[in-house]
């Protein structure tokens, strides 16, 4: 009697993990691309799920630059955008790709998360050497290979259009700000990691005002230096010149962008502007290599971790404390490494479901937990993911068998 109740229960119970809504996604590989940072990439690869479009216009100037964008969806039901480009290597297609693989696993794991409600889109800041070995084309926009993640102008094709690659920021808020393409967008996310974090982090405190920068926010993950609000720095170095001075600071050389705007509001200006915005800041507990070895980058700190760990205690010790509209994300476990921060459980909460920038009393929310590990990043996901409540469903049951 009691072999034959377990095994009813055993058909039921595989009929039930049948019916459960079990969801799985064949995460997309990262393509092989020929050539290097260095001497350039040799081409731009195609995406599954993604357009590639060559001539995506950038105003002030008839060139154009490259960019990855989600495929197919309708336009109308968009509620939110995700800007992710590459960082100094400017493999741009892998961040689309892991930005991707993140959504769509999400989007297994959560029934009231609509992927297609996202868009994400990838712009490809590419250098000299990129159009030179075949990944660009001549008509397309390019950098020094470094340059971009400044603010600086292009060096080509037609440099005496000064176009900034902040400029193509502002470019991107406002297509996807367009109420007539995107009735109902929410919120613009510019998620960076490592220099795409340095470029998003200065962006954020020059980007000039619009009606839209209550719906912009702006994920920092590791960055390899800061532009310091203050001219005090925590590893003072008196040998070392132009410490306050940009990129590292506000005293003087900010890009062709900022200048006629530092002119008009100077540096309390800028300051106030950046402690405004919604900034929300990333950092991986075991982050403790070097990035930017320059002096000036050395005295904000000895690796990436230190530095934002000193950022953010500058940032409380201000008048006025800690930002209201800023948060700070602590990754345990995690170094310098894109999939494993953008992955980690807050990054996912805040690029899919709640970017939000306070919390209800109004302060800002630090939170410390470890990174998600219930998927993989970068490779094939060949296991099934079952839902919590189903599974615990299960247990319940063959619980109570083994009682019968």
């Amino acid at each position: 009697m009691a072999i034959a109740t377990r095994f009813s229960l055993f058909l039921f119970l595989t009929f039930l993990f049948t019916l459960s809504p079990v969801s799985a996604w064949d995460w997309i590989q990262n393509p092989a691309v020929n050539g290097g940072q260095d001497d350039g990439w040799q081409s731009l690869p195609e995406l599954p799920g993604a357009q590639l479009i060559t001539d995506w216009p950038v105003p002030g100037t008839s060139s154009v630059m490259p960019v990855y964008q989600s495929a197919g969806l309708d336009t109308s039901r968009v509620t939110r955008a995700i800007i992710v480009p590459g960082a100094k290597a400017r493999d741009h297609w892998s961040y689309w790709v892991t930005m991707q693989n993140i959504k769509m696993d999400f989007a297994s794991t959560n029934s009231s998360f609509d992927p297609n409600t996202t868009s994400i889109l990838t712009p490809c800041f590419l250098a000299e050497q990129d159009i030179e070995a075949g990944a660009g084309k001549p008509d397309q926009l390019y950098w020094g290979k470094t340059s971009w993640f400044g603010g600086y102008y292009t060096k080509g094709p037609n440099a005496d259009d000064k176009i900034s690659s902040f400029d193509v920021l502002d470019s991107l808020v406002d297509y996807y700000t367009n109420e007539t393409m995107y009735p109902n967008m929410q919120t613009v996310i510019f998620a960076g990691h490592s220099a795409a974090a340095q470029f998003f982090q200065r962006y954020a405190a020059v980007r000039q005002p619009t009606k839209n920068d209550d719906r912009v926010n702006y994920i920092i993950a590791n960055p390899g230096s800061y532009l310091w609000l203050v001219q005090d720095r925590p590893a003072q170095n008196s040998s070392c010149p132009d410490v306050d001075e940009y990129k590292y600071g506000l005293n003087n050389g900010l890009p062709g962008y900022s200048t006629g705007d530092y002119s008009r509001i100077g540096r309390d200006g800028i300051v106030s502007r950046y402690l405004g915005r919604n900034v929300h800041y990333a950092l991986g507990t075991n982050d403790n290599g070097p990035g930017d070895t320059q002096c000036q980058a050395l005295t904000q700190g000895s690796t990436h971790l230190e530095r934002g760990n000193n950022f953010i205690a500058m940032l409380k010790a201000l008048p006025d404390g800690m930002p209201s509209q800023h948060t700070v994300d602590m990754i345990e476990g995690v170094s310098h490494q894109n999939d494993q921060m953008f992955n980690s459980t807050q990054l996912r909460q805040r690029l899919f479901k709640d970017v939000s920038t306070t919390t209800s009393a109004g302060t800002p929310q630090t939170t410390q937990n470890n990174a998600n590990t219930s998927s993989k990043n970068n490779g094939a996901l060949s296991s099934k993911l079952i839902s919590s409540g189903s599974l615990g469903i299960a247990m319940t049951l063959v619980l109570g068998g083994l009682s019968l």
